[in-house]
């Protein structure tokens, strides 16, 4: 595999860059190099060396020390020699942590506005990642202290932000005493883990990441913690892959729904039969929420038994119903009049925003649609208030079209 990449490689630059900036043929060849790592089957992942990606970058910042999309992407490859995915998050070393720290800090001092390529989070939301990940490293480790201590640190350099943690702490108080949150996305695991660990708050909730649970160590850890339990035995539970799976009905107490296939219409995947078990042992007796932006395929086909709010998927198994306008519209001020904390500069902080935008956008549509023009009109007065366009910029073009349609049918 090596060698194919390095002809790739060779190929790439010699007919592409015969007279361009050395320091630019250097910096796309081990962006080349990075973005190819996602089309490698498991094992090639597994053993790809991103030393080779680190040597390329590090010679072009050699040659370029403000060069910021080199540092971005050396950060991100120091990550991933640090950890690759959650499978080994727990064994994350704090010098190559801070490594990948020290290059994501100088790509934001750089350039604040980080415009460049982006490989899946921006400088200010990769700080919090990999902070929180060395966090959870700790806490698996039994080193409360030292999980604090990285989740403050994370927050010191740059991660954390203000407005990702007050949305965050509304998301937790949405969620009753005691209940379950499935947690999907970086955005909303580790700040709400720093909050609940470094902050104290909200820790009769139970945050489980969805993600997370396809990994061995992680489902282990929150038994072994009696955070929740599984209704099979531990040794069962750690040989689980996936399984073949056609149409099924399954019944929990009372309740009875059919589970459809989540993987290639074919597979329930190891995180889905750990949920499910999850789901068997809970009984429902604990109120289960999810973050919103869920993927559909990872709720076990529960869509139609969900109460949806601005900050939380409620699951409601025997009592299904919507909000009402008044709640909604309570809801959705209070997202919005946070708006004033989110960092400008952070394209993940404004995606924050867009979600809430795009919702409301749904909403007004729905009442135009029932003629409903009175309950349209209040809720494009709390964007114009709280989150007008102009102020805080649409990271989709389609959020100005959108806008500008809603606007044309009132």
């Amino acid at each position: 595999m090596k060698t194919i990449i390095t002809i790739l490689l060779t190929f790439f630059i010699t007919t592409v860059y015969g007279q361009t900036d050395y320091s630019t043929m250097l910096l796309d060849s081990a962006k080349t190099l990075f973005n190819n790592v996602k089309n490698l089957e498991r094992e090639e992942f597994d053993n790809f060396n991103y030393y080779e990606v680190v040597d390329l970058l590090e010679q072009v910042i050699q040659q370029d020390q403000e060069n910021a999309e080199a540092r971005y992407f050396l950060g991100y490859s120091y990550s991933r020699i640090n950890s690759r995915d959650g499978r080994s998050m727990i064994n994350m070393n704090l010098e190559l942590l801070k490594k990948s720290s020290e290059q994501l800090e100088k790509v934001i001092k750089l350039t604040p506005k980080y415009s460049d390529e982006i490989i899946v989070l921006d400088p200010y939301s990769k700080l919090t990642s990999e902070w929180g990940a060395m966090a959870m490293s700790y806490l698996y480790h039994n080193k409360v202290d030292s999980a604090i201590w990285a989740f403050k640190e994370g927050k010191t350099r740059g991660g954390f932000s203000k407005y990702i943690l007050e949305i965050n702490k509304k998301v937790l108080n949405t969620c009753s005493q005691n209940s379950i949150l499935i947690s999907s996305g970086d955005n909303y695991s580790f700040p709400i883990w720093y909050l609940q660990t470094a902050e104290n708050y909200r820790t009769d909730v139970t945050v489980i990441d969805i993600s997370l649970l396809n990994t061995i160590w992680y489902p282990a850890y929150l038994s072994k913690s009696k955070l929740i339990s599984f209704d099979i035995l531990d040794e069962m539970r750690d040989t689980i892959e996936y399984m073949e799976w056609k149409d099924s009905t399954i019944t929990i107490d009372n309740f009875s729904w059919t589970v459809k296939p989540s993987y290639y219409d074919q597979y329930l995947l190891r995180g889905d039969l750990l949920f499910l078990s999850l789901l068997s042992k809970n009984k429902f007796h604990r109120e289960l929420n999810f973050t919103r932006g869920f993927a559909d395929e990872n709720k076990l086909s529960l869509n139609n038994f969900i109460t949806t709010s601005v900050f939380t998927d409620k699951l409601s198994v025997f009592d299904k119903t919507n909000i009402t306008f008044e709640e909604y519209k309570k809801q959705m001020t209070s997202a919005l009049s946070l708006t004033s904390l989110l960092n400008k500069n952070s394209q993940d902080d404004l995606k924050f925003l867009d979600n809430f935008r795009y919702d409301i956008f749904i909403h007004v549509n729905d009442y135009l649609s029932n003629n409903e023009k009175k309950k349209a009109k209040e809720l494009m007065k709390l964007l114009t208030k709280f989150a007008n366009e102009k102020s805080y910029p649409y990271q989709d073009e389609k959020g100005n079209e959108y806008i500008d349609y809603l606007k044309e049918k009132l």
